[in-house]
């Protein structure tokens, strides 16, 4: 008897310890990575709301239905049939690969009531605007004229200071002053390149200070020219939508093909269709970070399409509007570029050339998209020799080598590849 009490007290003891060290933290991690397709938690969603949970239910039942609900349903458990039939019979997916502690931890983070103010959204909305599209922008010019207008007045007081000075030197020295100025006129008109330049040939002093501010300004438009005109590397522009990669993408792990499906079938990468964006947000409406409320964000999908979200239908004979989105990275009319080719043939990953998209909460160009960059990367690239049927007889004399060939020897810098 002793025994089974000490082995019911160890017992205890464990469970409480378990329930000491749940990680809200952890559990917030596991909650937004597993959870949030169907659950919220001061919201119903596909399933319930998580509030209160743990006083409607007991935890060694919630740990079994996480786990495997549809198992309990077929036990024929009371309060998982209820469940089970007032949403629609609906099955909720097994979480077989949790442990008890994992389960805990979630509880532990719906108990927190999750978080209560759009303060990060309000953030990340603050740095979503962008400071300016490069570094010529109105702010950079009147500020750089502020200066020149400064310095054109300090130039002014230095020389009229130094009149000033000239005429005292004259009058309180008129003899050294004397053979100052003609020594200075002496030197000008018999042995200074100036006299010899400007005096005994105009003509030619003329064309070569004309020769030189030529040059000088000629060097500094084709630098400008070759590197800013065209050129949006940097360019970030508010969307109609602070739609965040880095939240998509990155956290959620959402391939870029999901949104983006026509980036390995023609030219174009597509843009996504707001239906697209409904397939998730007709469920997910992140009102946990809004008090309640549909985030604003969001909404704006809702707007679009006409989208009620407390019946959660569409409203009927509603006027669709487009999202206006803006277009980021714009070649310019006579370069060719096909994304399934990249993407495909190529299997360029997204990043090469957009950046670490995945960590963006704005999208900017990360690229200049110049020739220089594209050629240089045709040089670089190597042709999957292995898996590459596009040439056939070619790839099999190569893998008889054991050779390999780079994008530029297979052809990539023939001007009709990009310039048709």
């Amino acid at each position: 008897m002793k025994f089974h009490k000490l082995l019911s007290f160890l017992t205890a003891l464990l469970l409480s310890t378990n329930l000491l060290f749940a990680d809200a933290a952890e559990g917030e991690k596991l909650f937004n990575a597993n959870c949030t397709a169907c659950h919220a938690i001061n919201d119903k969603v596909v399933g319930p709301a998580l509030k209160d949970v743990d006083k409607r239910h007991t935890e060694a039942w919630i740990i079994k239905w996480v786990k495997n609900s549809q198992a309990m349903v077929k036990s024929g458990d009371a309060e998982a049939l209820k469940i089970y039939n007032e949403y629609n019979q609906s099955v909720m997916t097994a979480f077989p690969q949790f442990s008890d502690a994992q389960v805990k931890s979630i509880l532990a983070y719906v108990k927190t009531g999750g978080p209560a103010k759009p303060e990060e959204t309000a953030t990340a909305n603050v740095s979503a605007q962008p400071a300016g599209d490069s570094f010529y922008n109105d702010t950079t010019f009147y500020g750089l004229l502020i200066i020149s207008v400064i310095l054109l007045v300090i130039v002014w007081v230095l020389v009229s200071i130094r009149k000033v000075v000239d005429q005292l030197f004259i009058q309180k020295l008129p003899d050294a002053a004397a053979d100052i100025i003609q020594h200075v006129s002496w030197k000008d008109n018999r042995k200074s390149f100036r006299y010899k330049l400007f005096k005994k040939h105009p003509v030619v002093g003329t064309l070569v200070v004309m020769g030189m501010f030529t040059i000088v300004f000629g060097l500094i438009g084709f630098d400008y020219g070759n590197k800013k005109v065209g050129v949006q590397k940097g360019y970030a522009p508010t969307q109609p939508i602070a739609y965040s990669h880095e939240l998509h993408a990155g956290k959620y792990k959402i391939n870029c093909q999901y949104c983006h499906s026509g980036a390995d079938k023609g030219k174009q990468a597509s843009i996504p269709s707001a239906s697209t964006c409904m397939n998730c947000h007709a469920h997910v409406q992140a009102k946990e970070k809004y008090n309640g409320s549909v985030s604003p964000e969001i909404q704006k999908i809702y707007t679009a399409v006409g989208w009620d979200p407390e019946k959660r239908a569409y409203i009927p004979d509603y006027k669709k509007q487009p999202i206006k989105w803006i277009r980021l990275h714009n070649l310019p009319d006579h370069a060719y570029f096909n994304h399934a080719q990249h993407v495909k043939i190529g299997k360029v990953e997204c990043q090469a050339c957009h950046g670490p998209i995945e960590t963006m909460k704005v999208v900017s160009q990360q690229r200049s998209l110049q020739m220089g960059w594209c050629i240089n990367c045709h040089r670089e690239a190597k042709v999957d020799v292995a898996n590459n049927k596009y040439y056939e007889e070619l790839h099999k004399n190569l893998k008889a080598e054991g050779k390999s060939i780079t994008v530029a020897q297979n052809g990539g810098l023939e001007c009709a590849k990009c310039h048709y």
